[in-house]
């Protein structure tokens, strides 16, 4: 069957034939796999099944249909909604599993809008389940989501707007300290440009230095503004 090029994520070589996506392995797909594989035990329907290797080592997953949101593009209110339910079902499927190996849960790591896959107003995929996986805190991936699908920190949503959406996130996923999780997304920024700046990432230092500084000038008033 034909290949169909994927783009996104952190894995090269991520293709899709019919009803499946192929990609190659890579450090962490040990972990990645036993975690698809206890999802599908633990009957979480968000997440792709894995169905083995293709002929040429390749993982085969099942393929998730529906529309993802990419290049910062408006997430309506419902969809933020759904999605946070999701990603609380995530969580909570994980908890105090083997999968979580100590930690809290597992941490997708990179959740939002583009990695998030949508029917409509309902959001019914996570994809993109890569090197970033591993156990963790609730906190540090529902502020990545947060920060992703509530615009935090982007000087052309309004910090009212931004505050609003960081509410209405947290509401649906079950989180009752909205400015907890803005101080994480803070903390989030600083951690991922020291991260780049050790690995010697000039450009991506200097994105999440301007992120961080940011959240750094507007935290007070956003953390003021919520509802």
């Amino acid at each position: 069957m034909d290949e169909q090029s994927l783009a996104g994520g952190n894995t090269l070589g991520l293709v899709r034939v019919g009803d499946t996506v192929r990609r190659p392995v890579h450090e962490s797909s040990p972990y990645v796999r036993d975690v698809l594989l206890y999802l599908e035990k633990a009957e979480f329907p968000g997440s792709p099944r894995l169905l083995g290797e293709d002929e040429h080592g390749r993982e085969i997953l099942t393929y998730i249909p529906g529309e993802t949101v990419q290049d910062d593009a408006p997430v309506s209110d419902a969809r933020l909604a759904s999605a946070a339910r999701l990603i609380r079902a995530f969580h909570d499927a994980t908890a105090g599993s083997p999968a979580a190996d100590g930690g809290e849960v597992v941490c997708h790591g990179d959740l939002g809008p583009h990695n998030t896959v949508f029917d409509g107003e309902t959001a019914i995929g996570l994809i993109d389940w890569d090197d970033e996986l591993a156990p963790g805190a609730r906190l540090h991936d529902l502020g990545h989501a947060v920060w992703c699908f509530a615009n935090v920190a982007d000087p052309g949503c309004a910090i009212a707007e931004q505050a609003r959406r960081t509410a209405l996130f947290c509401a649906a996923y079950g989180w009752d300290d909205p400015a907890a999780v803005l101080t994480e997304i803070t903390a989030r920024f600083t951690r991922t440009r020291d991260a780049h700046r050790a690995a010697g990432r000039t450009a991506a230092e200097a994105v999440f230095a301007d992120l961080a500084s940011w959240m750094r000038a507007h935290a007070a008033d956003l953390t003021a503004a919520l509802p």
